[in-house]
């Protein structure tokens, strides 16, 4: 059992009604559905937009199953209203006899008890993108190879460097460029000596 499911049980439904008039499933970690008259559809909503619209605080901790329940009581207004306007609402058609202000306040407890395993599932979805992070980090320090060392160098150290060799390698390129010199010159000298006569 999952820790959204110890907030909401796997299926609650009221008994007691010719139709039940709400079911809360949880299909998976992540969805859950609260079914209800699509007559009070529109209050149910409302109330649904309220919790949804608070502002959401990143903080890089596992805090939006708390932060989701603070929602609640920031909505308790939103909730009333739409309670008492889906009251009125089922009181004037036929066929909704059986639902009572209490099955309409359950209804809506739900839809906040959702709204909190949603904040919870969140939490569940972070920590286990941290602990993936985390094992990725460990099995590179204990893959990678040992004695390879990459020096990544700030651009002043690179030029303090090139400074203090220039000179050493100016001087080094031209000592190769005279000795090129030298052999070239030895090249020639061979070339253009023989034995005197040899072509008369």
């Amino acid at each position: 059992m999952t820790s959204i499911s110890l907030i909401i049980a796997p299926m609650i439904m009221l008994q007691g009604v010719g139709q039940a008039p709400m079911a809360i499933e949880n299909d998976a970690p992540e969805t859950w559905t609260l079914e209800y008259p699509r007559l009070i559809q529109p209050f149910v909503e409302d109330y649904r937009r309220c919790l949804t619209s608070q502002m959401r605080r990143v903080t890089g901790e596992a805090n939006f199953e708390e932060q989701h329940r603070a929602d609640v009581p920031r909505c308790d207004a939103e909730s009333t209203d739409a309670q008492n306007a889906a009251n009125s609402a089922l009181a004037t058609r036929t066929g909704y006899s059986d639902f009572t202000s209490t099955d309409v306040r359950l209804i809506f407890e739900h839809a906040g008890r959702i709204h909190i395993a949603r904040g919870a599932d969140l939490d569940q979805q972070f920590t286990f993108l941290m602990r993936t992070a985390q094992a990725a980090r460990e099995t590179y320090e204990e893959e990678r190879p040992k004695g390879l060392v990459l020096e990544l160098l700030d651009a002043s150290v690179v030029k303090a460097r090139t400074d203090a060799t220039a000179a050493a390698a100016e001087a080094a390129l031209q000592e190769r460029s005279l000795r090129e010199d030298e052999q070239n010159l030895d090249a020639d000298t061979g070339e253009n000596t023989g034995a005197p006569g040899a072509n008369d």
